[in-house]
């Protein structure tokens, strides 16, 4: 029996989506005739900001749950793709874990966000997706932020995975009935 290609494919991209940065924020401004960029990354279990990471505690939750949603997602979609029985079920499984995984992330981050933004000064336009320019502290920061590549790829994953699900078994040429007999 043949293996599922794409769904191997989209259980392939859940995982490499886990290796990746699913928000990111950058920074640029000019202080004393100086300019100066920062990028800061938010991966699914860690932030990376100059060359530091940090492993997210608890009040990231909803890293966590994304990470293991699309985990377990990409582990059904494979299997699915390369087992026989029950493969649409599994294939559609992963998909759909994986695509609550790509759903969560944001709308919890997005909330996470604005709820820690509105007791600073940052501007509140700043979440999933923004750009603008702020002063701070006497200099005028210009940032931007966006969903970036590894959820982008998980969602595409997650649709891979579901697609395979639609898609109808090969039947073996011994599983066919014979042709009638000819008179």
């Amino acid at each position: 029996m043949k293996p599922n290609i794409i769904g191997i494919i989209g259980g392939i991209l859940g995982f490499v989506s886990l290796a990746l940065p699913w928000w990111t924020m950058s920074f640029s401004s000019s202080i004393f005739g100086q300019n100066f960029s920062i990028d800061a990354s938010a991966y699914l279990y860690q932030v990376t900001a100059l060359g530091q990471s940090a492993t997210l505690g608890s009040e990231y939750w909803y890293g966590w749950v994304a990470l293991i949603l699309v985990l377990v997602g990409s582990i059904l979609g494979i299997a699915g793709s390369a087992i026989a029985n029950k493969r649409r079920g599994l294939l559609a499984a992963g998909g759909v874990l994986a695509l609550v995984g790509v759903i969560v992330f944001p709308l919890a981050f997005q909330m996470n966000m604005s709820s820690a933004l509105g007791n600073t000064d940052v501007p509140a336009g700043m979440g999933l997706f923004g750009s603008g320019s702020t002063e701070y502290l006497g200099a005028t920061l210009t940032y931007s932020t966006y969903l970036t590549f590894g959820f982008w790829i998980a969602l595409v994953g997650a649709i891979l995975m579901l697609a395979a699900s639609t898609r109808k078994l090969p039947v073996a040429v011994s599983q066919l009935a014979p042709p009638p007999p000819q008179l």
